[in-house]
């Protein structure tokens, strides 16, 4: 019979090589031949944690401290599985318990910051991980984590800082590479297209990555310096994406991989047609499995007494998106239509409560993009319908496989998408210009009213004053309530020519949700209109309800040119605001206008941005004209709200889509 150390030398064998049911047997026989075996209890702990037996674990992890309670090791050892499992108390006095044996144990300190972080303890994880890479400055792994929470907290110059000192460690550790990646997507957050684009280009001199080619091909800054530099952006994409298509490129898995959208093309102001097309012939020349079809498309179901209409998005919640498809979810009829709402988990707000409710099913996405795939394949939908596409990167590459006989998408994110198996694109006469048809990959379907049943805005009493919210007093406030990813360059002409126009003015923007972000188009201005780039007020953001008090203490709201106002728009109007809304070349310039079209209002639209800064001056400096103008809102407002003949419209949409398949 082999002794207790032959025992325990074959357990460890198994164990490093892998075998981990084999090393848990032989574990196993030497605690019951010797229970109280501190390191054969910690071994077992660690080989049931291995293979997911977190429970299990837990108590020989527990055995083992109680057995040799002065080892340190065994005590962060029972704290990861404890973490694991979700005791995060029991797991923080396991570390900290580590820690008092040993003051200097990289291991304890590192996994409390991971823990720390999981509890949103952010500055006491920052901590730990410091306390870590003091006491071994190799541990890059401590510096990425710490990158990873600054990155998350929008402290972005501190977490490139945190990735520069890891991608300077040893070349020989692997995890150099992963702090490349990082660092390039904390300069693309910043929007520092060329920063990223290079460490990306650091990241795949270590090792062949496609994914990653693609991302870095596709990154795009935030911030337009101006006209020649979104032609350049712009050039520089085609070819980078040119030059992939050329190539040999593979991808396994692209929401992990790649992992992005091309999001930022529809602020440029120009048409994206051609460069979307062309991302999403590359991403299925890498990735064939992206046009996946499923089994009900290719042998249609007859025979049921309604259409079965998914709707998707992960942003039926407390967002512009979830806002303009609840009524028309809540309103489609049900004799005709059985209504899947296709989501993401954890959401939880009235909004994401009322679609649910009002849904004959709700089915979550999983995580990965193939069992999203499955999921939505196996609900045999007839029509499958994206709220947006665009904007969640689960979503769009979900959209390149064909799931439903007929899949449609509208202006959630307001653009074309470039992928073949879209079918058509649902949006309205009152948005689109003449010829509007050739800017979208997909068939266009334009209705008569907006794509909508909107609901109500709710206005919240007692709306904060003008001292309260930091406007300056004596002087016109105009707005421009969009956000900074909106502020395209030809928003500083009409800025100056607002405060040229009118010397008790001030102009006043919202901070972006990254604070660099504004601080580029602070300076732009600076450069740009430098004589009244001083009247610019950078408004810090804020709670929805002081939102919309901002927007009712100024003297005058205006879309910022080439991507207008939506959901801003409909709260205004609600408010009796008038906006100044400029009719763009592309529908999602010209959304607030065709909310005045709805109303019959024509004289608050621009057909040149030179008009929109006279109609602005017109609307401040001229009391009556502005009084009348919202008189006119308030009178025929009701148009844009709650419209019956909207869910008509929509219910014609998905009827003749759908017969359109069975002939």
């Amino acid at each position: 019979m082999p002794s207790i150390k032959e025992l325990f030398a074959e357990a460890q064998s198994y164990h490093h090589a892998g075998k981990f049911r084999d090393a848990q047997t032989v574990y196993a026989e030497i605690i019951e031949q010797e229970p109280e075996h501190a390191d054969a209890l910690n071994l077992l702990g660690t080989v049931l944690a291995q293979q997911g037996k977190h429970e299990q674990a837990v108590g020989f992890l527990h055995r083992a401290t109680q057995a040799a309670p002065d080892v340190p090791n065994y005590f962060c050892n029972l704290g990861v599985v404890q973490m694991d499992l979700g005791r995060y108390d029991e797991s923080k006095r396991s570390f900290e318990r580590a820690l008092k044996l040993d003051r200097r144990f990289v291991d304890a300190y590192y996994n409390l910051g991971k823990l720390l972080k999981q509890m949103e303890l952010f500055d006491a994880a920052l901590l730990a991980f410091e306390q870590a890479r003091s006491i071994d400055p190799q541990r890059i792994d401590s510096l990425i984590n710490m990158g990873n929470i600054l990155f998350d907290l929008n402290r972005l110059d501190e977490a490139i800082s945190s990735f520069e000192t890891a991608a300077a460690g040893d070349p020989e550790n692997r995890q150099v590479g992963r702090a490349l990646i990082n660092l390039g997507n904390a300069h693309r957050r910043k929007g520092d297209d060329a920063a990223a684009i290079e460490a990306y280009g650091k990241a795949l001199a270590r090792r062949r990555h496609d994914g990653l080619r693609i991302k870095a091909a596709t990154t795009l800054p935030i911030v337009q310096g101006s006209w020649g530099h979104i032609n350049e952006v712009r050039r520089n994409f085609e070819q980078r994406v040119t030059s992939l298509l050329e190539d040999d490129v593979r991808v396994t898995d692209p929401l992990l991989e790649t992992s992005t959208t091309t999001f930022f093309l529809a602020y440029h102001g120009l048409g994206d047609r051609h460069l979307q097309e062309l991302v999403a012939k590359l991403h299925l020349k890498s990735c064939p499995s992206l046009a996946y079809v499923a089994p009900h498309c290719e042998n249609p179901i007859g025979g049921r007494d309604k259409i079965r209409v998914g709707f998707a998005s992960a942003y039926f919640r407390r967002h512009s998106v979830g806002r303009l498809m609840q009524g028309v979810i809540e309103k489609l009829p049900r004799q005709l239509f059985e209504i899947v709402v296709i989501t993401q988990p954890g959401q939880r707000d009235p909004i994401v409560r009322a679609i649910n409710d009002a849904a004959d099913k709700t089915v979550m996405l999983p995580a990965d993009l193939a069992a999203a795939r499955e999921t939505v394949a196996g609900e045999e939908l007839d029509i499958l319908f994206y709220a947006d596409i665009g904007m969640d990167v689960r979503t769009y590459f979900m959209a390149f496989a064909r799931l439903a006989p007929v899949q449609c998408v509208t202006w959630g994110h307001p653009d074309t998408t470039g992928i073949p198996n879209l079918d058509y694109f649902l949006s309205s006469d009152l948005i689109e210009p003449d010829g509007a048809a050739a800017d979208y990959s997909e068939t266009l379907y334009p209705i008569s009213t907006l794509p909508t049943h909107y609901m109500h805005p709710e206005i919240p009493g007692n709306l904060k004053t003008r001292a309260e919210l930091g406007l300056p007093a004596g002087r016109r406030i105009y707005l421009c309530p969009q956000s900074v990813i909106k502020h395209h360059p030809d928003l500083d002409g009409v800025v100056a020519g607002i405060l040229r126009g009118d010397g008790s003015a001030d102009v006043a923007l919202v901070e972006g949700a990254v604070p660099d972000w504004s601080g580029q188009v602070r300076a732009r201005m600076a450069q740009t209109i430098p004589d009244v780039a001083g009247r610019v007020i950078s408004v810090p953001r804020m709670a929805p309800e002081d939102f919309i008090a901002l927007m009712n203490a100024a003297d005058v709201i205006f879309d910022p040119p080439h991507f207008s106002g939506g959901n801003t728009s409909f709260e205004a109007f609600t408010l009796g605001k008038a906006v100044v809304a400029h009719d763009g070349n592309f529908m999602r310039g010209r959304v607030t206008a065709g909310m005045y079209r709805a109303m019959g209002i024509e004289d608050a639209t621009g057909q040149n941005l030179e008009e929109c800064v006279d109609i602005a001056l017109a609307l401040g400096m001229d009391l009556d004209r502005r009084q009348d103008i919202e008189a006119r809102i308030c009178e025929s407002r009701e148009g844009l709200f709650e419209q019956q003949l909207a869910v008509t419209e929509f219910e014609r949409f998905l009827v003749d889509v759908y017969d359109r398949t069975r002939h």
